[in-house]
């Protein structure tokens, strides 16, 4: 143990190391970020910003055998800064024509406006926080206001099955904004009613794992938002990305020995996951839009414990279904790689493979032991076209369920959306480390802004 004089000595060098870094922070970025980005380290920051050139070039580099492969022309690049990143959208000229640049921070908007006035015909300058839009669509759901439709009144509109009607950069550390694209696209508003917008962003590990992951690495991750996402999207791995290239800074790591996600949240902290997903084209092949609530309904309402056993839950629905489950005459479709050409060993620890989703991918050998966690996401949309084509669905009490949970929706935002008591449910304090919210001070907020 240290002498009481030491540990001080010890300490105040620690202060005056810690000082100087801080310093030597505001005199590389004084003028280009404001102070609040350089002076306070956050440990999961929802907004992130490309912090210098030789980020820019290197995620450039990571982008460009993906960028080769796509013939979308408008692009939309999600809290550009001071432009680092906008720099090499521009250089495309041949390729993107539109370019969209939505600002979050006010501080930004002067040197974005110079783009503009530079590129008025190509570069499209709008002030408006995209990370959180499913604030907007509460908001405008409580007064009917037009909040969403003006942040993106320069997003060209395709329909769904075309192809992509553009392509999205950024870095977002909100778990809350990848819940909402979930949400937009089985409720059918905001950001994907204008078309399969394709995101290319750098996001914290535990995210992507959650989302990608399978369910060997353990029910306490593998969830319902695991399911949907990988029904409804393909995904792609690109690169691990640096997390001090971005700012704000992260606050220093420290595992908790209570944390029940522990495993996760210390894979790669001091990387940013770069990566690239899309929704399906054939999505509503799949499972018909008039049906995706249900398809929404049936997963959250089955995983509120991953250990429920699936005969004898949808008896509680269809009394009897039991041996239909069992004696399966049809011959089960396999599913492939969505990337061939992706190696699953260079992937990142705990996620998987984008593969095909299939509504005729049967789990074998389905018994009265079964449980809900057993079955993989395509596994899972088979089971649910199965139970939909029942003859006692319209009159089984599940669909009178589902309308008394829409009911509740009604009344609140995209935060509190899972109102459905999953066991050990999971949120953004256990997944990031983040401070818990305050859900009715969240929520005042909101109609307040």
């Amino acid at each position: 143990m240290l002498p009481l004089r030491s540990s001080w000595r010890f300490a105040r060098g620690f202060a005056s190391a810690s000082s100087k870094a801080k310093r030597e922070l505001l005199a590389r970025y004084s003028g280009e970020y404001p102070d609040k980005l350089l002076s306070k380290k956050q440990k999961t920051p929802t907004h992130m910003y490309v912090a210098n050139a030789e980020t820019a070039e290197r995620i450039s580099q990571y982008l460009e055998p993906h960028l080769q492969q796509t013939s979308c022309d408008t692009v939309l690049e999600l809290n550009p800064g001071v432009g680092h990143f906008t720099k090499h959208l521009l250089d495309r000229e041949s390729q993107f024509r539109k370019i969209i640049l939505l600002e979050s921070m006010e501080y930004f908007m002067p040197r974005l406006h110079e783009l503009h006035t530079l590129y008025p015909e190509r570069v499209k300058v709008r002030q408006g926080d995209l990370v959180n839009i499913w604030k907007l669509v509460f908001m405008d759901k409580m007064d009917n206001g037009m909040r969403v439709a003006e942040l993106l009144h320069d997003v060209p509109q395709r329909p769904y099955t075309d192809d992509i009607n553009m392509l999205v950069f950024g870095a977002v550390g909100s778990y809350s904004f990848f819940k909402h694209l979930i949400n937009s696209l089985i409720f059918q508003t905001s950001l994907y009613t204008m078309g399969r917008c394709e995101m290319i962003l750098a996001m914290p590990p535990p995210i992507y794992i959650h989302l990608t992951c399978d369910n060997d690495v353990g029910y306490l991750i593998y969830r319902s938002t695991t399911v949907l996402f990988q029904i409804l999207f393909e995904h792609k791995f690109i690169a691990k990305v640096p997390r001090e290239d971005f700012l704000p800074l992260q606050a220093e790591y420290k595992l908790t020995k209570s944390s029940k996600l522990g495993k996760v949240r210390s894979v790669n902290p001091e990387y940013l996951y770069l990566v690239k997903f899309v929704p399906r084209r054939n999505l509503h092949e799949l499972c018909p839009p008039q049906d995706l609530v249900a398809l929404w309904f049936f997963i959250k309402q089955n995983y509120v414990s991953r250990r429920n056993r699936i005969i004898p839950n949808l008896e509680k629905w269809v009394p009897g279904c039991g041996p239909r489950l069992i004696i399966n005459p049809h011959a089960s479709e396999p599913i492939t790689p969505t990337y061939p050409d992706e190696s699953p060993q260079q992937l990142p620890q705990y996620t998987t493979q984008s593969t095909t989703m299939s509504n005729r991918d049967y789990y074998p050998g389905i018994n009265i032991y079964t449980q809900f966690g057993d079955l993989r996401p395509s596994q899972m949309l088979t089971l649910f076209t199965q139970f939909r084509q029942w003859p006692e669905y319209q009159e089984s009490s599940f669909l009178a369920s589902m309308e008394n949970a829409l009911l509740k929706l009604e009344t609140v935002n995209d935060e509190d959306v899972v109102t459905l008591p999953e066991e050990d449910d999971i949120g953004a304090e256990e997944l990031l480390d983040e401070a818990k919210p305050n859900p009715a001070t969240g929520r005042q907020k909101a109609k307040a802004a």
